[in-house]
């Protein structure tokens, strides 16, 4: 009878967490946790079967009524799986690094729920009509295993179906074109760390998604503004329309939150439409799947789209308040990792040289933190980039960096066709080519960044409202090259460099 049971358990728990997985949206997690938590299922079904003994010894409902064990066995099953979070929560309380995964035990059930609720059903109807009952005759063993076959297909059928069916309800809230869906990026300037207290976005289809960063990446290492550093699970979901922020600033020892909606109609915009993108003679199509959020003091948060190639477009800048978070700071001497109270941790963030490089720290030290320097980033001006060169010159692609972070690249037809809008001062201009001997070559333009914002100031306020050309000139004979605002007869020299020659072999 044990042997019997023993096995009966094992075959319950292994075909309801089939079960369970199969009525669930492609997740490498979830079936990580399934082998993970698959022996604690094996000794809740073996106890389950341990009762049915010791009910049957004192005839309690010793007949078989089907009514009765399901609703025995839902009851059982449901009490055992809402037991694991507490079991994990209580377990994990010695280990501040793993303990944190489970501290909001109240969201941490209330997440699982829905997993919990369809492996609890399942482990009733496998517990209480298709196992417990057929294994005591071993000879219809293979006729049960083959019904519950033919039984999980038809539920991953009606479940592909219903997941389909709301792919389609919400395509348009969905990113399509990447396949993968889509995730949150952090970012700040090097000098000054941040970490996030409490994230959450107000999906357009007015699901909430509470989120945290990798926890490796509890801060960014070397952080650069604009560029993403810690990231959340990657989701196909649908796009936010509004986002509720709080992040704790190190250099400014604050607490900021921001609770507010963001430009969803430009999200959806860009984020379903795919563009193509050039590596060497071929094409290659591109998606936006990041949202970046950048912080930066004074409660200073900008949202960019980024992408899989090389584009980078702002969305929106917003101010948080300062808030107080009501948490006793800990003292204790101990370092604990990622812990916004603990002072040792908060001392290790400004002076660890492997997160704010040392230069850096050094170049910032007893310095006040330059407050409005990030919205002065952001200036933007009405310009075209033109391009002037030797019919035998075939360029391929310039690729455009901002001192605003944005990013864009020109190719093939737009070269040519390039249009006056409001765009942010350049950091960097790559311009590659291949010359009459197709021997491939480049130039490389890396404005100063105090020089290259006078220059622009000073030139567009002297040609107010009106629209300016940055022409990139290439001389191919004189092996240099230019970049000059002009309008008109107006112009003003911008950076000169030399040509990359890189040879036909490159």
């Amino acid at each position: 009878m044990i042997f019997k049971s023993i096995i009966s358990a094992v075959l319950v728990a292994i075909l309801s967490l089939i079960g369970m997985l199969c009525t669930q949206s492609d997740n490498s997690n979830l079936v990580y946790a399934a082998l993970f938590c698959l022996p604690y299922f094996i000794l809740v079904t073996l106890l389950y079967f341990c009762f049915n003994g010791i009910r049957r010894k004192l005839n309690l409902f010793d007949k078989p009524n089907i009514i009765f064990e399901l609703v025995y066995g839902f009851v059982f099953y449901i009490t055992s799986c809402l037991l694991l979070p507490v079991l994990l929560f209580v377990t994990t309380l010695g280990d501040d690094y793993e303990h944190k995964l489970y501290a909001d035990l109240g969201g941490l059930i209330l997440e699982m729920f829905p997993v919990i609720l369809t492996l609890s059903i399942f482990l009733t109807i496998f517990s209480s009509i298709i196992i417990t009952w057929p294994i005591r005759s071993y000879k219809i063993l293979i006729p049960v295993m083959i019904v519950y076959i033919f039984f999980i297909s038809i539920v991953y059928s009606i479940s592909q179906y219903s997941n389909e069916k709301q792919e389609t309800t919400i395509s348009a809230d969905n990113i399509k074109a990447s396949g993968d869906g889509w995730r949150g990026s952090m970012s700040n300037p090097e000098a000054y760390p941040v970490q996030l207290y409490k994230g959450l976005f107000l999906l357009s289809n007015n699901e909430k998604y509470e989120f945290t960063f990798n926890e490796g990446n509890t801060v960014n290492y070397r952080a650069e503004w604009g560029e993403d550093g810690g990231n959340t699970d990657k989701k196909t979901m649908a796009l936010p329309k509004a986002l509720d922020l709080t992040w704790y600033s190190f250099s400014e020892n604050m607490f900021y939150r921001v609770n507010s909606p963001i430009d969803y109609n430009k999200l959806q915009m860009l984020f379903n439409t795919p563009y193509d993108e050039k590596r060497g003679d071929r094409k290659t199509q591109e998606n936006y799947n990041s949202i970046i959020m950048g912080f930066a003091p004074g409660g200073v948060l900008v949202v960019w789209a980024g992408s899989s190639g090389y584009r980078q477009i702002e969305i929106g800048r917003y101010q948080a308040e300062k808030v107080t978070i009501n948490k006793p700071v800990s003292y204790n001497e101990k370092l604990k990792y990622g812990d916004v109270f603990n002072q040792e941790w908060r001392k290790k963030v400004l002076t660890d040289t492997t997160i704010i490089p040392f230069k850096t720290q050094q170049l910032t030290k007893n310095k006040p933190i330059p407050y409005g320097y990030w919205d002065k980033l952001r200036v933007r001006y009405n310009w075209r980039p033109t391009f002037i060169v030797s019919p035998e010159i075939k360029i391929y692609s310039a690729d455009f960096s901002f001192y605003n972070a944005e990013r864009f690249v020109f190719s093939d037809e737009t070269l040519q066709n390039t249009v006056y809008e409001e765009r942010s001062i350049p950091k960097n201009v790559y311009i590659k080519w291949y010359d009459k001997n197709d021997n491939r070559c480049a130039v490389d333009f890396e404005f100063n960044e105090e020089k290259t914002f006078k220059q622009f100031d000073a030139f567009f306020n002297q040609q107010k409202n009106t629209n300016v050309n940055i022409e990139f000139n290439i001389n191919q004979k004189n092996k240099t090259a230019t970049a000059m605002l002009k309008n008109g007869k107006n112009q003003l020299l911008l950076l000169e460099t030399k040509i990359i020659e890189y040879g036909e072999n490159y």
